[in-house]
């Protein structure tokens, strides 16, 4: 990541620091409301994309990077759909260096961009309508990250369907609101009718039992960062939801933990989605030879020991 942290300080040399927090200010709105509008393109022109670059980019480079962390199989082509200033790509490119990569996004100021902050690497970018797009047949790996959230539910259907239609395996990342699980979980279902297994995060394909599940991926906040974003502490947690879907064969976890662990005194207290489709949360007493590992596992994290639920 810290290349990307280099690239985005180039890109900003020069630029006035007033500016850049007023475009922010205004592109944050937008995403904490979720707008829907795909008519209209977010980035309107360089400095928004610049604003959206610095501002979210390195979030949601961290939590693309932490979904494709499940993809357990060769990767060579990779097709990103609505890749904005390349944040999957470069997510990518840290598991498999020399990976070749398409990037379709409609605005043009996030591609020229894009192209600008990845210089030297070799990513192809398609400027197109992801309500157009009509697949790239037989690429290993294809990337839906935050863009569900900015579809109508025809159009996100429509996605969904082709990508299933076109890539081995799929990932969808989506905001860790309510409203992104619910997304995920319509991806997620669309995905199983086409054949596609489910490889994280869930360690079952039945339905889901959590009325909301979401992760988190702590990331470094640059200086010029905490400056655009108004904020005091160095790091930040980008909340996120995902399904990684595969016609490779899968290894389900036999557990994810799916909230943040807890530490009362001498235990460790997970919740647990488990592989016959059910949650559960478990107490790990310090007695218990499980409890190094549970003090060390994390949101998130498959959990493999089988222990009953202390009362």
């Amino acid at each position: 990541m810290s290349s990307l942290h280099a690239a985005l300080a180039r890109a900003v040399t020069g630029v006035p620091h007033h500016e850049l927090r007023r475009r922010a200010d205004a592109l944050s709105d937008r995403y904490r409301n979720e707008q829907i509008d795909d008519a209209t393109p977010g980035l309107g022109d360089e400095l928004d994309a610049l604003a959206y670059a610095v501002v979210r980019m390195p979030a949601t480079f961290r939590a693309i990077h932490a979904a494709l962390a499940a993809v357990d199989a060769p990767v060579n082509t990779h097709v990103d759909l609505g890749g904005g200033t390349g944040a999957a790509a470069w997510a990518a490119t840290e598991y498999w260096p020399g990976l070749r990569t398409e990037i379709v996004e409609r605005q043009p100021a996030a591609v020229r961009l894009g192209k600008s902050l990845a210089e030297g690497n070799n990513w192809r970018w398609t400027l197109g309508d992801l309500r157009s797009w009509d697949g790239a047949v037989g690429t290993d790996l294809a990337t839906i990250a935050y863009v569900l959230n900015e579809l109508t539910p025809d159009a996100r259907h429509a996605l969904v369907d082709a990508a299933a239609r076109s890539a081995q395996t799929i990932v969808v990342v989506e905001p860790g609101t309510p409203a992104g699980h619910r997304r995920i979980l319509e991806a997620r279902d669309q995905l199983l009718a086409h054949g596609l297994r489910i490889a994280a995060p869930c360690p079952h394909e039945r339905p889901c039992p959590a009325t909301w599940c979401h992760f988190a991926a702590r990331l470094p906040r640059t200086e010029l960062h905490r400056v655009l974003k108004h904020g005091t502490r160095n790091f930040e947690d980008e909340k996120f939801t995902y399904v990684v879907a595969t016609r490779n064969p899968v290894r389900p976890a036999p557990a994810r933990v799916i909230t943040r662990p807890l530490h009362p005194k001498n235990r460790v207290v997970l919740d647990l989605c488990t592989e016959s489709g059910t949650t559960e949360r478990i107490v790990v007493p310090k007695s218990s030879d499980a409890y190094r590992a549970a003090r060390s596992t994390s949101w998130g994290d498959e959990w493999c020991n089988r222990l009953q639920l202390e009362p």
